[in-house]
């Protein structure tokens, strides 16, 4: 073959790899080498994402709580999207930038209504020998605003200032500390007596860089944490308790005594009354029911889940008294409105329950003992609220001038019997 026409060859061969696409689907506008991007699914909505770079598949079935592998990505601006494994609707999308040879991570976090995403650059420096550095993201959309406090393990609580401040949607900056043992908590803004997540001892290795991801939980409330480690793995510290209360509702005033997990909800409670939540172990629940100190009842079975929200519904005479279980959602309504729900207690009522607002229909034909899914509905401080039943001759409750708070969740608790039917509406958050 001579010179001149292997010279064309080589020409042309050179002239084809100069339009292959960059790895990954990515754009590479740079010409620089590729990036490295993976996904995090740090939600408890989505068991399982697929992770898209520009239309191109990079990763898929990343299950909650867990890390994908790292994909090589062409350098420059990147469309990602990311979907529920088996679904080819987009859950969420987001274009971002893939520095040439750098390492990002991709943080996929949920509220109720919606999957959202939080790009990070792995390319923290580590510390010095002896030191770890720590930074947190606050995925918790629902909790709000969040203090963390990390410190000894043995030390009190309420002897810390917060380490960080936190609002959400927000990723703060790495802080260093002494590699070893510690306890890590999440408080409400401001309020210290407010735990969200209570982590007894979290270790921090020796120049580890790691951020704690707080993340939402089926009530709303709570938070739990996942430890994610920059290019190495992710730690699950989901919320090892869940918040149970107790709604007194037994017939002639009926004194409630009850216990979950080893924790005493309520002490004597006459009935009606409805008391706060308390922090119980989540997880299969056990316990028991007295009224008025008599014979101990078990419980229902059932399970509290992490981070849940429970409610137990004690209603009946004292002599037969019965236990409800009621998951409650209490993450906010949307910014312009509020979210009621109702719940049947009214004893020796033979027929169901409904509640409107301003005439419209909230809760329709609630059994007893049951309560309905939350209804968002305009604020305002003159709100109708009427619950009737069809076994009743008259109206059951009339509210005519609720006062209804945006963002606020409420329920409205019909207790009482037959005969003098009580409701009350109570702010839950």
């Amino acid at each position: 073959m001579n010179k001149f026409f292997t010279r064309r060859i080589l020409v042309a061969m050179l002239a084809a790899a100069a339009v292959l696409p960059g790895c990954g689907g990515g754009s590479d506008d740079g010409g620089g080498s590729p990036g490295r991007v993976r996904l995090v699914n740090a939600t408890t909505d989505y068991t399982a994402l697929d992770f898209y770079a520009n239309d191109v598949l990079q990763t898929k079935e990343t299950a909650s709580f867990a890390v994908g592998a790292y994909s090589e990505i062409g350098s420059g601006t990147v469309a990602m999207t990311l979907k529920r494994s088996g679904s080819t609707a987009a859950a969420a999308s987001v274009s971002r930038t893939v520095a040439s040879d750098g390492y990002h991570t991709l943080v996929a976090y949920s509220t109720e209504t919606s999957l959202r995403a939080m790009y990070m650059n792995d390319g923290e420096a580590a510390p010095t020998a002896g030191q770890a550095k720590l930074r947190v993201m606050n995925g918790a959309v629902e909790a709000g605003a969040l203090d963390v406090y990390v410190f000894p393990v043995d030390a009190a609580l309420a002897d810390q200032n917060p380490g960080f401040g936190i609002a959400v949607d927000t990723l703060s900056a790495y802080k260093e500390f002494v590699k070893g043992a510690w306890r890590v908590v999440a408080t409400g803004a401001g309020n210290k007596a407010d735990v969200r997540l209570d982590l007894p001892s979290v270790t921090l290795a020796d120049q580890q860089i790691a951020t704690l991801v707080l993340t939402a939980t089926p009530g709303g409330v709570l938070v739990h944490g996942l430890v994610l480690n920059q290019r190495a793995d992710v730690v699950a510290q989901k919320n090892p308790s869940a918040r149970v209360r107790v709604v007194a509702g037994t017939t002639a005033s009926g004194a409630v005594s009850v216990k979950a997990n080893g924790i005493t909800l309520s002490n004597g409670i006459a009935s009606p009354a409805i008391v706060p939540y308390a922090m119980v172990p989540a997880g299969a629940v056990t316990g028991e029911l007295r009224v008025n100190g008599g014979a101990a009842l078990a419980l229902p079975a059932f399970t509290a889940p992490p981070g849940a929200d429970v409610t137990l519904l004690v209603l009946g005479t004292p002599a037969a008294p019965t236990a409800f279980v009621l998951q409650d959602n209490n993450k906010p309504a949307a910014a312009t409105s509020a979210k009621v729900r109702l719940v049947h207690g009214v004893n020796g009522l033979a027929g169901n329950v409904t509640l409107t607002a301003d005439y419209g229909l909230v809760a329709s034909d609630i059994p007893f003992g049951q309560a309905s899914v939350g209804a968002s509905l305009v604020v305002g401080n003159s709100i109708r609220l009427e619950a009737t039943s069809p076994a009743a001759v008259s109206r059951l409750y009339l509210n005519g001038e609720a006062n209804l708070q945006a963002t606020k969740v409420y329920t409205v608790f019909m207790l009482g019997d037959a005969a003098t039917p009580l409701g009350t509406l109570v702010r839950d958050r």
